[in-house]
């Protein structure tokens, strides 16, 4: 039998009863193997039976085949803007920021300032919300696939938003709490949504978070030794992270509560809860990072190599090390004041 001819017999005789419904049409096409072909289904070998079933699926699914590619297509265009977008926001904001770091020269007090606003302003993190919202609210507009869909496109804004390779905890609670504080307000605007809305975004930016773990194990195991000696004590203070990060998302939940109606919290929470007893991938990932994060601490004395040594002396690596510094002190500041606060909360309690 020509598979290609029997192929196309199968469409065509399937499209002639569009007007049946699904039922009437399979037992019409297994009459029409008997009475056309001169075989009955049990007569097929593996190849034409799938030839047949694949035939009558592409036909039925044609409509349905067309609706996936156009979103998918939609998918792209909107994944490409919101990376063109970015890129052209960072180029702005870099500029920006370089300019302003040469009109002030060597004061290290100003230049201590301009980093902490730099680090508060750089990688989409003033406008992450606005571009959550738009993106699940296009999404919706679309009205198929919504859960998925949401999923998809929550991932890749989270994974870019979180794009670096040291995780910062103050960073990545900030990143994550944007994201679900645009998907409240919108599933509290669209309560007939809400549990399509927080449950792809908390699906999206769960396989995010391991993403990004991903990517920042990767870097462990191949930057070099003299660049981890610059960031001894950060890589300390992430590994503590990391080793709690199925605390993560309660503690993020806990602190959207204050500000959003209580009963989509609570469906934030029994979804997340859900996630996290059907997968412990994002557990497992985090701690096989902390154990390798530990062996290459282990190896990271206090003094370098002459070699590193001449490396960590040169002009671009002591200003590396000062902005990251500089950088790092912010975010410990913001993050033993966010630890503080939340105790603070608890003992009211």
């Amino acid at each position: 039998m020509n598979l290609e001819t029997f192929k196309r017999d199968i469409q065509n005789r399937y499209h002639a009863l569009e007007s049946e419904n699904l039922e009437s049409k399979v037992s019409s096409m297994i009459a029409a193997l008997s009475t056309d072909w001169s075989t009955t289904p049990s007569q097929l070998s593996v190849q034409e039976l799938r030839t047949f079933t694949g035939a009558m699926i592409e036909e039925e699914g044609r409509t349905l085949y067309g609706e996936l590619e156009e979103l998918m297509a939609q998918k792209e265009r909107l994944e490409r803007q919101i990376a063109r977008k970015s890129e052209e926001l960072q180029h702005l904001k870099y500029h920006l920021f370089t300019a302003l770091e040469k009109e002030l020269g060597d004061h290290d007090e100003s230049l201590k300032k301009l980093h902490q606003v730099k680090l508060n302003s750089i990688d989409l993190l003033e406008i992450l919300e606005e571009i959550t919202e738009s993106a699940i609210i296009t999404t919706m507009e679309k009205g198929s696939d919504t859960q998925e869909m949401i999923e998809e496109i929550i991932k890749e804004i989270t994974f870019t938003a979180l794009n670096a390779n040291v995780l910062n905890a103050v960073r990545i609670r900030r990143i994550l709490s944007s994201i679900l504080q645009s998907a409240l307000g919108i599933a509290e605007a669209s309560p007939n949504q809400a549990d399509v809305i927080l449950r792809g975004t908390l699906r999206g930016i769960h396989s995010a978070l391991i993403r990004s773990i991903e990517k920042f194990r990767q870097y462990l195991l191949y930057v070099p030794e003299e660049v981890k000696a610059l960031y001894r004590d950060e890589y300390k203070t992430i590994e503590v992270e990391l080793d709690n990060v199925d605390t993560l998302y309660s503690q993020i939940i806990h602190a959207l509560r204050a500000h959003n109606d209580p009963l989509l919290v609570d469906k934030l929470s029994t979804i997340n809860n859900e996630m996290l007893s059907s997968s412990n991938e994002l557990t497992l990932l985090s701690r096989e990072t902390v154990e390798l994060l530990r062996a290459r601490l282990a190896k990271i004395k206090k003094g370098v190599t002459e070699r590193g040594s001449q490396l960590l002396k040169s002009k671009s690596a002591q200003e590396a090390k000062a902005m990251g510094v500089r950088a790092w002190s912010v975010a410990k500041a913001a993050m033993e004041g966010a630890v503080k606060g939340a105790k603070d909360a608890m003992d009211k309690k």
